[in-house]
């Protein structure tokens, strides 16, 4: 069974000649997850008729601020009316409300004498009472200059920008919390993310392995499909556990990876790093040592969780779906390298005169194991 729905962007509309190129992006991202039967822009948003089942994947989806059940009418009161009792025929509620926008100003009646006649039509027709302040269900009208959307209730989406218009980022994924959020973040701003996760070869096994899917799998419901790049790690953990002392391993190995992310995310044509970085929330993430480590690489660095706390993190992953899955059992490679006693202040001309003691010569040689993760 399939179903109509009226979906409304909020920030593409704050893009005057280039609203096209945003919404051409959104109409496709759309089509790839979603496979509407029917699909148009409107005045206000997009109009798409889809399968019931995967109505759900609408707020999922970058780009889309919310999206509702719609009826589509002529601009004529009774047809709007008419377009009321389908959104109302299976309400088992007491009490509506009615919201009318025109931006077809010529219409002859205005949004509240259209919201007072379409109301009491429902209200008789169905035994409901009009409840502005807290209603149990509320019906959105939009008249434009071709047709009227009698809406029901909202559904917030993902809002942001669409999936592919900022450009590609290659995202550090550590398989704790905080990684996915900002993976996640930087799809809300409109990039293309690709996923690297490097693997702590002291604890491979099949669950591991799977968390780390399962959250590419997750976070591919907000992109339709994601490129997950595994780096096996061992070669490099020897490395630093032999010849580097216990209070720098947790910087000098988050050098190693900027630098082959660097790599990796150059081959693929991405534009910047994205890390899960919190100002302050562990050692390795004050003013200073954030800038040794980021000074390992060339490439724009991006930080969608620098301001955040754990508290807002931890909201967030759990709303998109990440929480209990980095929650299961795994110590990632960085992990392995925390000492009782960091450096916190670390200084660059220090970090690299210990960072000579490693063999880099074959660092842009790392092994690199690829997979295509999609929701299906």
């Amino acid at each position: 069974m399939s179903m109509l729905f009226y979906v409304r962007v909020d920030e593409i509309f704050l893009k005057g000649k280039n609203q096209k190129m945003f919404f051409d992006v959104l109409r496709e991202n759309l089509k790839k997850t979603l496979s509407p039967t029917f699909i148009k822009r409107t005045e206000g948003g997009l109009l798409l008729d889809i399968s019931e089942k995967k109505k759900e994947l609408l707020g999922l989806i970058p780009g889309v601020a919310k999206y509702s059940s719609v009826s589509v009418c002529k601009n004529v009161l009774t047809e709007m009316i008419k377009a009321g009792y389908k959104i109302l025929k299976d309400f088992k509620g007491k009490t509506f409300a009615i919201d009318t926008n025109r931006s077809y100003k010529k219409f002859p009646l205005k949004s509240q004498e259209i919201n007072k006649e379409v109301g009491a039509e429902l209200a008789k027709k169905f035994s409901l009472k009009v409840d502005l302040n807290n209603p149990e269900i509320k019906i959105s009208i939009f008249i434009t200059k071709d047709e009227t959307y009698v809406c029901g209730d909202d559904v917030e989406g993902v809002g942001g920008l669409p999936v592919g218009t900022s450009g590609k980022v290659m995202c550090l994924l550590s398989g704790g919390i905080d990684s996915p959020v900002a993976a996640y973040l930087m799809m809300k701003r409109g990039a293309q993310i690709q996923l690297i996760h490097f693997q702590n070869q002291t604890q491979v096994t099949q669950e591991v392995s799977e968390k780390i899917f399962d959250l590419a799998k997750v976070l591919s419901q907000y992109q339709s499909k994601i490129k997950l790049h595994i780096v096996p790690f061992a070669g490099w953990q020897k490395q630093v556990v032999m010849k580097i002392p216990a209070d720098i391993r947790m910087l000098i190995t988050r050098r190693l990876m900027f630098k082959i992310a660097q790599n990796i995310a150059r081959k693929e044509k991405c534009l910047a790093l994205c890390t899960g970085d919190s100002v302050g929330q562990v050692a390795s993430q004050t003013l200073e040592n954030m800038e040794v480590v980021y000074m390992a690489a060339e490439m724009l660095k991006l930080n969608p969780l620098s301001g955040a706390n754990k508290i807002e993190i931890t909201q967030l992953a759990r709303k998109i779906g990440t929480l209990d899955i980095s929650n299961r059992p795994y110590e990632d490679c960085c992990s392995l390298f925390v000492d009782k006693h960091p450096q916190t202040k670390a200084k660059i001309s220090h970090i690299e005169e210990v960072e000579k003691r490693l063999d880099l010569s074959t660092l842009d040689k790392t092994e690199v194991i690829s997979y295509n993760i999609s929701m299906s």
